[in-house]
């Protein structure tokens, strides 16, 4: 319990009080309990995506990223734009790992915040509501996949340093599992199982890319992978749901 309690204080706003002292240890077991802070945004998600009953497609989506928004408090928008301006500048390890500390956000790093939640926003209008819950689950769950097999970048301690150092086959294997264990009870439809195991494989090449630019992972490129694995994911199952597979 004080794991995942970490864990939410850690991934998310949620008003939830953490009455323990920090330990590392608590904060490492927590590793496998970020695909279920990943299901409980998902249900929020997936209540307010009823608001379609309501109130019009485009206005419901807008709504909902907001509320993702402030549910997650942005944290994983920094690392999607400070990973697309460093490791995407064509710089340098040392020079691309700088340009990620820094706190500016550049041009594309401004672009590619603006292309993902376009894309969100408007995919969502035609995703069936179950899929919601699932999109943090399959986010988070991503973030375990990129982390496996590499080291941190940096030197020193960062946000990040626990999760890398500690994701291995193990967590790598119950990330995949449990996030189709949990598309089988909720959905049960072949396309969206196909969209997630295509999302997690993107996501491996992709971070491996990453791993070869950089010499491994940090705290901003797990957001970098849980808000483009998200993306990545709401496509692809809005395009095999739209052929009916």
């Amino acid at each position: 319990m004080k794991s995942l309690l970490l864990m939410i204080t850690f991934l998310t706003r949620i008003p939830v009080k953490y009455p323990f002292e920090f330990k590392e240890k608590d904060f490492i077991k927590g590793i496998y309990y970020m695909p279920i802070v990943g299901f409980i945004i998902g249900v929020i998600l997936w209540s307010v995506a009823h608001l379609n009953l309501y109130i019009d497609g485009p206005v419901m989506a807008v709504i909902l990223w907001i509320i993702y928004i402030w549910v997650t408090g942005g944290l994983h928008i920094d690392g999607l734009a400070d990973t697309v301006d460093g490791v995407f500048s064509n710089r340098g390890r040392e020079r691309a790992l700088e340009i990620m500390k820094d706190s500016r956000v550049g041009s594309f790093g401004v672009l590619i915040i603006m292309m993902v939640y376009m894309m969100n926003i408007i995919v969502s209008m035609y995703l069936p509501i179950g899929i919601f819950i699932l999109i943090p689950v399959v986010g988070r769950a991503s973030a375990i996949v990129g982390c496996t097999f590499g080291d941190y970048a940096r030197e020193g301690l960062g946000l990040g340093k626990g999760i890398v150092e500690n994701c291995d086959i193990k967590e790598f294997i119950y990330a995949i599992v449990f996030t189709l264990i949990l598309a089988i009870i909720l959905n049960n439809q072949i396309y969206v199982l196909i969209s997630i195991l295509t999302t997690f494989i993107s996501i491996y090449f992709i971070s491996k890319y990453i791993k070869n630019k950089l010499g491994g992972f940090t705290g901003d490129t797990i957001g970098f992978t849980i808000e483009i694995s998200q993306s990545v994911f709401i496509l692809i199952s809005y395009l095999l749901g739209s052929v009916n597979l």
